[in-house]
């Protein structure tokens, strides 16, 4: 591949090491450096970890031993960071839940993990669990609360809570049915000798994190990553972007990772946090995206951010905040961006670039790949491209049915628009590399399904997406396996159909789907917000105009809707199936 980036190694000897012993050996390397900033507070790494052991031994003296699963309802707070590598000090588990999940998938996660201890913010618990009968988590032996408080400046936590700024349950439980309620602080503010026991943990096959997915196609399924997956990611990501900018290498134990994706999702958890404990970096918390946005770029300068994940719709709300054009030129510090979750349009990438003056390139993966499979290379961005897989890690297309027949690289340069004759280039891709999970928990048959060995013995992650790679060696995304829309014996891909609709300069999102239809079985629907400036001024039937003009007769869009909002996932990703509900 010409145009992989030549300064990023192919190879990497990566240590066979658990997250417990990351944080540890930073802490040594970095026992000054800032770890956390949260709202004003923020310790030293010497301080979080003396918490994290703390809370190891907490767990320890209740009893959870090796291979036991303690359950974590956060948003972005210091006690995640704290009680995620305790955890996995200890051999345990890591089991955290997205904290806008009710009731109802709370029970399907702790009782499908069978997690034994669930950590949980008192404001989520009184929302959520409150009243509710807890006895149907039936693994469920501890509840641990903690509140948001805990972690201000002092002023700032008792103010808040006077002003009813900061939400918190005013009487917290001693007890439910069989099922005890502990305070963190009791365990964090404790004179007692440390008990971390030295626990033999096989870093390749040992499960460190139990990740949900989203269960877009039914219920949700606990993905299994070991330490090594976690590992080699963060090590993986630190390669790709430190040996193309120089400029961040020079940041290790000095530099800050802004984290306003929520930590319990994969891409915040790896490259947000990993990736800042691997480094010495300061994880610079936003508990929820600030109001106006602008106000992140702010703190961003204010605590000399240099690095961050994202997706397209936070860099395109930051974009459209006036406020954040005084920023223009001050944000020194910020190096570079990695974006994921969905397609970055170009205008968006470009606005924010020239705003922030930091780089953004787009990752590819998902929580079964730790998450990155792919990066776009600094230095030769392609538009509508992932880029390169990192390093050891290897990418193939196959046949959407069998998944057998390995396709060609598309002879063209450029992907974006495919006509039928490109269809043989397209297929699902599969990735291969040392970041790749263990399976899925307690579903052999889905893991059969996604893990399969070539007659290589190489193991093979079967991604559902469809894709293709370019003449010069670059992977495009087409679209999610399911999503593809059969349109009278056509395969049109909505995220290429999107793609297209982008180009209008009144376009601020677009979702396309397979609406049902009588005669072709499938036609196509878009659903499209306007930007502020167009609202009102731009008619359905005006872009469906636009629409049969600039794309192919057998994939414009045949319904247009224009909508407020279109719903989102939790990372910002627009979410298809409730488009498909409508």
């Amino acid at each position: 591949m010409e145009n992989w980036p030549e300064e990023v190694p192919r190879h990497i000897d990566y240590p066979e090491i658990t997250l417990g012993e990351l944080i540890g050996e930073t802490a040594e390397q970095y026992p000054e450096s800032d770890a956390i900033w949260f709202e004003g507070w923020s310790c030293t790494y010497r301080e979080l970890d003396q918490m994290i052991n703390q809370f190891a031994t907490a767990l320890v003296r209740m009893g959870i031993k090796k291979g036991d699963v303690v359950a974590i309802d956060l948003p972005n707070v210091p006690q995640f960071i704290i009680a995620f590598y305790g955890v996995c000090r200890v051999g345990a588990v890591a089991n955290p839940i997205i904290p806008l999940n009710r009731f109802v998938e709370i029970v399907h996660q702790i009782n499908d993990s069978k997690a034994k201890v669930l950590l949980i913010l008192d404001s989520l618990y009184e929302e959520h669990l409150h009243g509710k009968d807890i006895s149907k988590m039936s693994s469920l032996e501890t509840v641990i609360l903690t509140g948001l408080a805990e972690y201000l400046p002092k002023a700032k936590g008792v103010l808040g809570k006077l002003l009813g700024k900061i939400p918190y349950m005013k009487e917290w439980p001693k007890q439910v049915g069989d099922i005890e309620f502990h305070e963190l602080q009791a365990f964090l503010e404790t004179g007692l000798p440390l008990e971390v026991p030295e626990v033999e943990i096989d870093v390749k096959n040992d499960t460190a994190v139990l990740i949900y997915t989203g269960g877009t196609t039914g219920v949700p399924k606990g993905v299994m990553t070991s330490h090594y997956n976690l590992v080699v990611n963060a090590i993986q990501a630190n390669e790709w972007s430190q040996k193309q900018l120089p400029e961040l290498e020079a940041t290790l134990g000095d530099g800050g990772m802004f984290i306003v994706l929520p930590l319990a999702h994969s891409f915040a958890l790896s490259i947000g946090m990993n990736i800042a404990v691997s480094n010495g970096y300061k994880m610079i918390l936003f508990p929820q995206p600030p109001t106006p946005l602008s106000k992140m770029l702010k703190i961003i300068k204010q605590e000399g951010a240099t690095f961050g994940p994202g997706v397209p719709t936070l860099w395109n709300k930051i974009n459209l905040d006036p406020k954040s054009e005084k920023y223009r030129g001050e944000l020194e510090s910020l190096v570079a961006c990695l974006s994921g979750a969905s397609a970055l349009p170009l205008e968006v990438k470009q606005k924010f670039e020239a705003i922030t003056g930091s780089r953004i390139i787009e990752g590819y993966g998902m929580s079964e790949t730790s998450p990155l499979l792919t990066a776009s290379p600094f230095h030769k961005y392609k538009e509508n491209t992932v880029g390169f897989p990192v390093s050891d890690t290897f990418i193939k297309i196959v046949d959407p049915d069998e998944g057998i027949k390995i396709y060609e690289q598309c002879p063209k340069e450029d992907c974006s628009k495919c006509s039928v004759d490109e269809a043989k280039y397209i297929g699902e891709i599969c990735g291969s590399g040392p970041q790749v999970m263990i399976g899925y928990l307690n579903r052999p048959e889905a893991t059969e399904n996604a893990l399969r060995k070539d007659d290589h013995g190489r193991t093979w992650y079967y991604t559902s997406d469809i894709g293709c790679i370019d003449k010069d060696g670059y992977l495009h995304i087409k679209d999610r396996k399911r999503d593809m829309i059969k349109y009278k014996g056509h395969s049109v891909f909505p995220r290429e159909v999107e793609d297209l609709i982008y180009m209008h300069p009144a376009v601020n999102e677009v979702g396309v789907i397979g609406a049902p239809d009588p005669e072709s079985g499938q036609t196509i629907k878009a659903y499209i917000s306007l930007k502020e400036e167009y609202q009102g001024k731009i008619t359905e039937e005006e872009m469906m105009d636009w629409c049969k003009e600039n794309i192919s007769p057998y994939k414009y869009p045949r319904i247009i809707e224009i909508i407020p909002e279109l719903p989102k996932s939790v990372v910002g990703k627009i979410l298809r199936r409730e488009l498909r509900n409508e």
